[in-house]
């Protein structure tokens, strides 16, 4: 252990071999690749270089039997160390080099001192240690997710308890997300834990948003006529609730735009119902019924040329309607529906996810 000094150690064997052992502590650093952060391995590469002396004055090489020994209690706290690579090379450098300018010319810029040098080089290939990230990360993120899907077990209308279950997971999972960034550096290109941060927010987003889908569903006062109870008619008719009464309003006649009603009677269910409508400048509607008409004739007449004589058929009372092959579902039904389905297709999803995600970091 030196003083003063550097720690030197000159040795002249009896063959006249010199041993000149000096003892160095340096700090190296290792450009990485973040990519599949933390499941990343690094390549951490150790360059030693005759600088002043030549191949032809100073040759370096490895010792044959160890040529790089490591502290077998060397322990690191985030990496562990895979692999160990040595060799042995010469660098050779030109004394000139020649640069293409944008005028095509061609200028000459010194490099180094020109020849060859002997160089050994030494590689550390190191793997981070996950443990510290699953137990602190990802197994907690996941329980978030899933935590989330607990709204879609309960009641669509339940809106206190939907809205604090889906904003606390949401905010607790972006605070657990940027304390374990905080210490890593910042890059250009996206991580595999920002991946995962963004898929998982999406989850998390994705309950919140269809919560909101069915209490707007749960709320609405008329029911749907489905041709088939499956996801495609469901939402088609979810989704365009505001085309549907256009639709129905456009195709109806313009009684229903008369300011007063009739009472009408139906005297026989086999008979129909005959509208007699007076001019524009007109408040009142005329009812007769085909029987009424067949015993007095003159009764429906029409001497004003500006009436329009419209023919209604009434259905019978108590006769089911004219929908057959159709469903009938009320709102709460649909929002049900879409919370049973929700509760299959997010968790296969996350495991879809998942597949495909660990498969890719570990790979």
């Amino acid at each position: 252990m030196g003083a003063d000094k550097k720690d030197i150690l000159l040795t002249v064997e009896p063959d006249g071999t010199v041993v000149l052992s000096s003892r160095m502590k340096v700090t190296l650093f290792c450009l990485m690749n973040l990519q599949k952060f933390p499941f990343d391995q690094q390549q951490c590469p150790l360059v030693l270089e005759s600088w002043t002396h030549n191949s032809s004055q100073l040759t370096l090489f490895w010792e044959s039997d160890s040529p790089v020994t490591v502290n077998k209690d060397l322990h690191l706290t985030e990496y562990r160390l895979v692999n160990l690579w040595s060799n042995f090379t010469v660098a050779n450098y030109s004394l000139t080099a020649e640069v293409s300018t944008s005028f095509g010319l061609h200028s000459r810029v010194y490099g180094k001192f020109g020849g060859n040098y002997s160089a050994l080089t030494v590689r550390f290939d190191l793997a981070r240690e996950v443990g510290h990230y699953i137990m602190d990360y990802f197994v907690p993120s996941i329980l978030l997710v899933v935590v989330s899907w607990v709204s879609f077990w309960l009641d669509p209308n339940a809106v206190p308890g939907r809205t604090t279950l889906g904003t606390s997971t949401m905010l607790t999972f972006i605070t657990l997300t940027r304390n374990t960034g905080s210490s890593l550096p910042k890059v250009s290109y996206i991580k595999a834990t920002e991946i995962w941060f963004i898929v998982c927010t999406a989850f998390i987003f994705g309950s919140l948003v269809e919560f909101a889908f069915v209490n707007t569903i749960w709320r609405r006062k008329r029911n749907v006529e489905l041709k088939k109870v499956n996801s495609k008619y469901i939402f088609k008719s979810t989704l365009t609730p505001q085309l549907s009464r256009k639709q129905f309003h456009g195709s109806s006649s313009s009684i229903e735009r008369c300011q007063s009603w009739p009472n009408v009677v139906q005297t026989d269910s086999n008979s129909e119902m005959k509208f007699y409508l007076g001019p524009s400048d007109s408040n009142t509607l005329t009812v007769n019924s085909v029987e009424s008409m067949r015993a007095d004739p003159n009764v429906g007449t029409k001497d004003d040329p500006g009436q329009t004589d419209l023919v209604i058929p009434v259905p019978t009372p108590g006769a089911p309607p004219n929908n057959a092959g159709f469903t009938t579902m009320t709102p709460q039904q649909i929002a049900q529906w879409i919370d049973r389905r929700s509760r299959v297709f997010f968790p296969v999803s996350f495991v879809v996810f998942n597949a495909l995600y660990w498969g890719f970091v570990w790979i």
